[in-house]
């Protein structure tokens, strides 16, 4: 299908951004020509054939001042032209690229600087379970008329290590609060024998591999209190590079848990020690997309899976597939692959409090709702693979494996969404 986008305007790049990941979301590729005559999907905003144009939306993401608040995604879901009419192509745009999250006021923010769920259209609208970018995808697919190609969705399956040394103090206190005598001399012998209960990447990777799954470790390169007293790890990385051999021996895949520190990601990187490690997530979810992604961008990562709001699983731009970000400095892709976060043990444990019995049943059918084109991100920290104060948690992570396992979904690896979500640019 034949397109023509008007050059020279400030829409341009951006239709053609959008289009590229329509391209990628249902296997059809666009011819853009250079020339009007006998296209068959125009954008000029001075022929009477155009798709919706909201030329002032455009004009104003030239600005460093672009914000939407109480202007955009307010009252309704949706960019619209000076006509009133939507454009699918902005309202993509907007929504995929956290655009919300442009230049946010203090109180949109939570006392880690990160942006609030509860500051979102998401939460407003109540649609965060909701693939909202791909309802427009069909909605354009149809009214083109274009032969589309959905796949199944798949699992992205990582770990990130915080803390290996914590449960004799965290585990102790639960058992001594339960009265369980034998679970605190277990854990005693655990100690003495320098075998922390925490310490269970082993026992992750057996997990793991019984059905057939190569999971992600992400690793903090700093020890002790970080900036605005986060912790980062309890554990040095220098003294542990036995556990990331483990990993690499049993092929499943290490990568880096960029601190909450003063350090760049390329320092960090050369403190991981790892020659090929290209794939990060950040610490305590600390990440500001538009900010942070320059950074990711300029760094040797061509991969990053921080894109999650740790009070709610979910959709945080609305979209189910890993993407490449729109880079506003250069107007195209940036560098990297940005994997969404959709589900992680502590949001349904700290900010949820969900039972624990239900776990496992919520992402289930999420997936079953969303069975194609979606990258699904779920996450579960080592200390969650607990015998005593998560105990139930490794159930709900169990019954995840095994309904991917009975039902044939495909886990993926980093290289493996890079390679797929790649734009032909």
């Amino acid at each position: 299908m034949k397109v023509y986008i008007r050059p020279e305007t400030s829409y341009y790049h951006i239709v053609r951004y959008v289009l590229k990941l329509i391209e990628k979301s249902v296997n059809h590729r666009f011819e853009f020509v250079d020339q009007i005559k006998d296209v068959e999907i125009i954008w000029d905003h001075e022929h009477p054939n155009s798709e919706p144009i909201a030329t002032s939306f455009y004009n104003e993401l030239k600005t460093t001042s672009f914000n939407c608040d109480k202007k955009y995604f307010c009252n309704e879901l949706g960019i619209l032209t000076e006509d009133n009419k939507k454009d699918p192509i902005a309202t993509i745009f907007f929504m995929v690229n956290c655009m919300q999250e442009f230049n946010p006021g203090q109180d949109s923010l939570d006392a880690f600087g990160r942006f609030k769920y509860h500051s979102s259209y998401q939460a407003k609208f109540k649609n965060i379970d909701k693939n909202l970018v791909q309802e427009e995808i069909d909605i354009l697919t149809d009214k083109w008329r274009l032969t589309v190609t959905k796949t199944k969705s798949n699992f992205f399956i990582s770990h990130d290590i915080d803390t290996i040394y914590g449960s004799f103090l965290q585990d102790g206190f639960w058992a001594l609060k339960k009265m369980k005598i034998g679970v605190i001399l277990n854990l005693i012998a655990l100690e003495l024998s320098n075998k922390p209960h925490w310490k269970n990447i082993d026992r992750i990777i057996k997990i793991d591999s019984e059905v057939d799954i190569r999971s992600t470790f992400f690793w903090l390169v700093n020890k002790g209190t970080g900036i605005q007293n986060i912790k980062n790890a309890d554990y040095n990385i220098k003294k542990e590079q036995g556990l990331l051999k483990l990993t690499e021996k049993a092929n499943f895949i290490n990568g880096l848990h960029k601190s909450c520190s003063t350090n760049g990601i390329d320092e960090e990187l050369e403190i991981l020690g790892l020659s090929n490690c290209t794939y990060n997530r950040y610490h305590f979810l600390k990440f500001m997309p538009h900010d942070d992604w320059d950074k990711i961008s300029d760094s040797n990562l061509r991969f990053d899976c921080s894109l999650g709001f740790a009070e709610h699983y979910g959709f945080r731009n609305s979209y189910g597939k890993a993407f490449q970000p729109f880079d506003f400095r250069n107007g195209k892709p940036h560098s990297f692959v940005e994997a969404p976060l959709n589900f992680m043990d502590g949001t349904f444990h700290k900010y949820m409090n969900t039972p624990r019995n239900e776990v496992a049943g919520i992402i289930i059918d999420m997936y079953k709702r969303n069975a194609t084109n979606c990258n699904f991100s779920l996450l579960w920290h080592n200390t969650y693979f607990t015998n005593y104060k998560y105990n139930s948690f490794i159930n709900e992570y169990k019954k995840v494996m095994g309904f991917i396992y009975e039902n044939k979904i495909q886990c993926v690896t980093p290289d493996e969404l890079i390679n797929e979500n790649i734009l032909a640019w």
